[in-house]
């Protein structure tokens, strides 16, 4: 069943639409919440003085944008090598790159996301808190679009004929059958 999956043309295309979905809108929420996010300033006395320290938009949310740029640049590719170029092992190898690369970006992303959600860096108070939580649970379900797609392309791949190039063919060595004696 998977090998049907793995080598429909529509079932791809429609994977990559929904990864594509997904990274625009997580892009959307995300950026909202960057944009609408209000530090704030943590003022800490100690005994041989005070410190003042401005707190700003979270890491992790800047590179949970980072993920859906890439992703679609990512998808865009990946769409264009598996209609056009199918057949071709340097692609296929880095259709699998592209691919692990994104599943492990959106892993880190998302998690490192929502472990914000709910501390002092997200605030029940801040009106992007609510935007940055649909970003997170758009981005784990992006992460499950890539770790379904990565494995019909890795099977796809790794488990493909192999093609013989043109220059194998014709410097081919001879075979027991083509020994002359």
């Amino acid at each position: 069943m998977l090998d049907n999956i793995a080598a429909s043309l529509s079932a791809n295309v429609a994977l990559r639409a929904l990864q594509a979905i997904f990274a625009v809108i997580v892009l959307g929420t995300d950026a909202y919440s960057v944009h609408v996010f209000r530090g704030h300033v943590v003022n800490e006395e100690f005994v041989f003085g005070n410190f003042t320290d401005y707190l700003g938009v979270p890491d992790a949310w800047s590179f949970l944008l980072f993920c859906s740029g890439w992703t679609i640049l990512g998808v865009i590719f990946l769409v264009v090598a598996g209609i056009h170029y199918a057949g071709h092992r340097i692609i296929g190898y880095l259709s699998v790159a592209v691919e692990t690369i994104a599943l492990l970006s959106w892993l880190a992303g998302f998690v490192a996301v929502a472990v914000n959600i709910g501390t002092t860096d997200c605030p029940a108070e801040e009106h992007g808190c609510g935007a940055i939580t649909a970003a997170t649970v758009f981005g784990g379900l992006e992460w499950l679009l890539f770790v379904m797609t990565t494995l019909l392309t890795t099977k796809l791949v790794f488990n493909a004929p192999r093609r013989t190039s043109k220059a194998e063919a014709t410097t081919s060595t001879p075979g027991p059958e083509m020994t002359t004696v």
